[in-house]
């Protein structure tokens, strides 16, 4: 996992219907009740809405004070943003679906324009939810709306640098490392506190926001780096936990900078044996590994410059054989391109870089939908800094040439200029819990493996773990039967034995 997160969900889900919205207040009401506790004990703010709320459904708004510092009593709060999608029922249940996003980094409202768009898809994709209880939204600390503002638009600005050709190692170097710095230093004359951005605190934040709306006990439904919130709730206050649904599973006691080469191989490892079991693909595509590996070597050694996007996202590229990897990697991390990744693999084998070109990724740290300053404090404090240099060479040497992938990851060049804080090694422990878990994984997931999942849940002793062999990152982001399973087991705590037949499928490979 790099230093910048995958994408947030819904982001990659699928389109929404186009539903009819009416500008809303605070609340609108249609019948249906949500009780906030005694105003001794409340901490959330009613306030106005940021999207529009379609006819027919009701949302409640505002913000919820979390103390800045946890280890100081008389510490300054924050303002989080909240936004509870109500129940159809006439009672809802107790038990809210309280909803944990990816990243670190990530809203789930998105921000800008994209908004209204986002919560179309998130009422669309809440209501079987939204039929027996209430769901909560929110911006952890430091994203989005949130307080603090940690984005660091220096870095967008590197980013938005085009030239007629690549910059040089060097030259990014540079350009990252004044952006890094400059933005640490503007967030630390604004009195932010860097090391206050943390797995436990994101947890102690999300279960703060549940007790000031009233929920003694919440159903969590959490996708990416949100699953590793999620476990540490579990692990700190899992009484207060009714069910879990983790979709694609970041378990506390794996370091994904230590198992990036890895990673990288389990992935194609998956694809070229799929495309070989295929004879449709194998007929399509044969030797497709043997020329795959031709492809990266012959780039490693003579990487081609190449120009991708349109007018709009144009952009010079090196095609090295580590970006060649990476590119791949990031088709498959999207459910809807594995498909095509053979046929794109084929096409840049044959010179024609283009199609793979476009997934390949940008070579600059900066990204206006992620808070770049909250990743780099979890990722630093987490990941980048507690991770093993010995055992990231020896995966690197033992899943050769996979490990290119990660020969120009900024991680720990910007972990040696950024304030994070220290990691507790209880932190990296196996999380044990009794609660009812169902846990999702993509075969192709080439960020969160299911053998992640299998690994968390081995002290979840009433867990389900359910596999699907032709998706990838974000499970129900892609498979309408992933949704249906977690709605089902937020229902009754468990989902039949025969729950979504199809997911053993493999994908339907694209052939020309």
């Amino acid at each position: 996992m790099s230093i910048l997160p995958p994408p947030a969900w819904p982001t990659v889900a699928r389109s929404a219907r186009k539903l009819r919205v009416a500008v809303t207040a605070t609340v609108v009401a249609v019948g249906m009740s949500w009780s906030l506790p005694a105003a001794a004990e409340a901490r959330f703010t009613p306030g106005p809405c940021w999207f529009t709320v379609p006819d027919g459904e009701a949302a409640l708004c505002g913000t919820v004070a979390v103390p800045e510092r946890r280890d100081r009593p008389n510490s300054r709060s924050l303002r989080l943003p909240v936004a509870v999608l109500l129940s159809t029922a006439r009672q809802p249940a107790p038990d809210p679906v309280l909803f944990l996003e990816g990243g670190p980094g990530a809203s789930p409202f998105g921000s800008g324009e994209a908004t209204e768009e986002r919560m179309e898809v998130w009422w669309e994709l809440s209501a079987p939810f939204r039929r027996t209880r209430n769901m909560i939204l929110f911006d952890p600390r430091g994203v989005g709306r949130a307080e603090p503002d940690t984005d660091c638009p220096e870095l967008d600005a590197v980013g938005a640098t085009r030239g007629t050709k690549p910059l040089t190692r060097e030259q990014r170097t540079a350009a990252e490392r004044a952006a890094v710095g400059a933005c640490a230093a503007r967030l630390e004359a604004a009195g932010l506190d860097t090391t206050q951005f943390s797995t436990p605190v994101a947890a102690e934040d999300a279960l703060d926001i549940a007790t000031a709306l009233g929920a003694q006990r919440v159903n969590l439904f959490a996708v990416s780096y949100g699953t590793r919130v999620g476990l540490e709730i579990l692990r700190r206050q899992g009484g207060r936990v009714r069910t879990a649904v983790f979709d694609s599973v970041y378990p506390p006691d794996v370091n994904a900078q230590e198992e990036t080469a890895w990673l990288a191989q389990r992935a194609y490892r998956r694809l070229f044996d799929d495309c070989a079991a295929s004879r449709t693909c194998r007929s399509a595509f044969p030797d497709l590994e043997k020329r795959f590996l031709g492809l990266v070597e012959r780039l490693d050694r003579n990487p081609v410059d190449i120009v991708a996007g349109d007018h709009e996202t144009r952009r010079v590229l090196r095609m090295t054989g580590g970006a060649v990897i990476a590119a791949g990697l990031e088709a498959m991390a999207i459910s809807e391109a594995v498909p095509a990744v053979p046929i794109m693999i084929d096409r840049a084998a044959r010179g024609q870089y283009a199609a793979l070109a476009e997934w390949a990724p940008t070579n600059w740290l900066g990204d206006p939908e992620i808070a770049d300053g909250l990743a780099f404090s979890v990722e630093c404090r987490e990941s980048v800094n507690t991770a093993d240099p010995l055992k990231r060479a020896d995966t690197a040497r033992r899943n050769a040439p996979y490990g290119l992938v990660a020969v120009d990851d900024p991680g720990q060049r910007v972990c040696r200029l950024w304030p994070a804080g220290h990691q507790d090694l209880a932190e990296r422990l196996p999380v044990a819990s009794a609660v009812p878990a169902l846990l999702l994984s993509g075969a192709y997931d080439p960020v969160t493996p299911p053998e992640w999942g299998d690994r968390a849940a081995a002290t979840l002793p009433k867990s389900r773990h359910l596999v699907f062999r032709a998706a990838s990152h974000i499970v129900t982001s892609s498979e309408d039967c992933a949704m249906a399973a977690a709605v089902t087991f937020v229902e009754q705590e468990s989902v039949p034995a025969t729950a979504c037949p199809g997911a053993a499928k493999p994908p339907l490979f694209e052939v020309p």
